[in-house]
Order: structure tokens, then sequence, then C-alpha cells
């Protein structure tokens, strides 16, 4: 109990500095620490020019492919003996992490059709999407991602807090744009993070109260380097796919190790039976 309370302590700290040097680094005549590449689109996006090869598009195959291989594994472990804690998560991660995806698939086609670049040359601050995309960004994107990291909380609520943070940028005027990847990484840690610090003493003895905020790690060590580094190397490395697949292949060595910690707890009590 006591590795996961630091562990996602720690996470807590960590996101509220990294969202906190890229409110003041994009902020007006502040310049230094984040990469300009990153700050020209807040994200660090490789292939731009390239039809169905940029980052956004490789985000959209990578979020698809790894979806596919959790739901298999799902599909064969979600009843074994010892997975249920584990596996209630995963439907919801699939879900958004397909949703995430799909966002980036509709951005990367903004590349292509030219969109993109004139709404970037129209105004400095996003435009206000409509109210259709954000139920659907709401359905399919916050809801299973919320669900996911509160998975403790009943649906309702979830839902709730997902209106919460999917409305209140449109009704504060909107984020810029290299504020909108900060502000959902930083919205699904604490999400993720405070939850599991609420759970009961008995909760925090389990093994997935220490794993689970190390899903977090890679994705967040990630975002610092696309952050600080885009221009030197991330760009040209990939760019922002890296985020995507640290997310999803996080969540599968997460459930691989469950699989692998059950199955031994397993084998042992048929031996003594035996």
């Amino acid at each position: 109990a006591k590795a996961g309370n630091v562990l996602n302590a720690s996470m807590l700290l960590a996101s509220l500095l990294y969202v906190a040097v890229a409110i003041h680094f994009t902020q007006p005549g502040k310049s230094g620490v984040l990469d300009n590449g990153w700050k020209e689109d807040g994200f660090c996006i490789h292939n731009k020019e390239v039809p169905y090869w940029s980052s956004f598009d490789m985000c959209l195959y990578v979020d698809v492919f790894f979806s596919a291989v959790l739901g298999i594994l799902y599909w064969k472990w979600r009843e074994l003996p010892g997975m249920k804690a584990s596996s209630d998560i995963i439907p919801m991660v699939i879900m958004g992490t397909l949703g995430h995806g799909i966002a980036h698939g509709v951005e990367a086609v903004k590349f292509r059709d030219g969109r993109y670049e004139e709404e970037k040359a129209l105004e400095d601050v996003e435009e206000t999407p409509s109210f259709f995309f954000l139920v659907l960004f709401w359905a399919f994107f916050w809801f299973p991602l919320l669900k996911a990291s509160m998975h403790n909380m009943n649906s309702f609520k979830v839902a709730m807090i997902a209106v919460a943070v999917n409305w209140g940028p449109s009704f504060a005027g909107g984020l810029k744009k290299e504020l909108i990847f900060p502000y959902i990484q930083t919205v699904i840690n604490f999400a993720s993070h405070l939850s599991q610090l609420a759970l009961s003493s008995k909760e925090k003895q389990q093994r997935e109260y220490m794993m689970l905020p190390l899903v977090s790690l890679i994705p967040f060590l990630v975002s610092w380097n696309e952050a600080l580094f885009c221009s030197s190397y991330f760009k040209s490395a990939g760019g922002h796919v890296w985020y995507d697949a640290g997310i999803i292949i996080s969540y599968i060595v997460f459930y691989v190790d469950c699989y692998r910690v059950s199955s031994t707890k397993l084998l042992g009590t048929k031996q003594k039976i035996m």
C-alpha cells in the first residue's frame, strides 16, 4: 500500500509540474524550455505533408491495432480466477483508446484537405467545437477514459464529471492549441491517481494498486520528451504516436502482469491440493 501511495502521489505532483510549465511557457512573450516545434501545434507531429502517414494517422493505426491485442487478451482471460479486478477496467480502456485514435484520425483528415493549416491561420485560439462533436467526444473519449481511470465510481457520477471536463473549456472561451494536450493529460492523471488514493486500506493491499500507477509513467515521460525535444529528435522519430503507443502498451503490460501473478497463485494452490 505504501508503494502505491507514493507512486500515485508522485504522479499527481509530476502532472501539476507539467501543466504549470505548459501554461507558463505558452504565455505571450515567454520563450525557452518548451520546444517551438511542439508549441506550433500543441503536439509533435511528423509527416504532416505525407497523406496517411502523419503522426496522427499512425496514432489511429497504433490505437486500433493494440486495442485489438488487448481485446483478445481480455476475451481469453476475463473469467479466470484472480483476474476480475484488472479485467473490469479493460473494456473502457479499449473504448477510450479507440476514441482517442479516431480523434487523431479526424485531425489527420484535416492535414489532407488543407483545413488544418486554414484553421491555424485564422486564430491562435481554437474555435469552439460544434455541439455534435462535443457529444461524440464526451461519449467515446472522455467517458470511457474517465471510467477506466475511476473504475470504482458509479457510471452516472463518471458521466457527470465527463460532462464538466468536456464542456468546461468551451464555457471558459476555449483552450489554446498548446494547452489541449496538457489539459487532457492532467485531467486523466488526476482522475486516475486521486481515485486510487481514495481506495480503502483493504483495496490498497491488492497488487493492482501498486502496478496501475505505472501505466501513466511511460506516457508521462514521453510527453516531456515531446514537449522539450520535438525539433531535436522526437519529431523525426515519429512524434506523438509514441505517446499513444505508450498508453495502450502500458495497459497491455499491466494486464499481462496481472495474468502472470494470478496464474502463479493458481498453480501454487493446485500444487498444495495435490
